[in-house]
């Protein structure tokens, strides 16, 4: 049980913070741009931070999997009696 409280308590921190650490990105813009369509804004955009976009998505698709295998093993496995690992001797 333990183990599980960790790892939401370490995905809520991780989407806490990219939302907190999102904030001033925007906050950021040029006083022109602020009144600008959203278009205009995503085309002036400088792509020094496109490739983050990738580690992100990756992790975030990484971490849902993770979650969703952790629970199979850990509730649904346990529940019709199928264990996994060691083999008894």
């Amino acid at each position: 049980m333990e183990t599980s409280v960790k790892a939401g308590r370490a995905a809520l921190l991780s989407v806490v913070m990219l939302v907190a650490l999102a904030g001033p990105a925007s906050a950021a813009l040029p006083a022109g741009l602020r009144s600008a369509p959203a278009m205009t804004v995503v085309l002036a955009a400088k792509p020094w931070h496109y490739w983050i976009s990738f580690v992100l998505a990756a992790s975030f698709l990484g971490l849902l999997l993770m979650m969703v295998v952790g629970y199979v093993v850990k509730v649904v496995m346990l529940k019709y009696g199928i264990k996994v690992g060691r083999k008894s001797t």
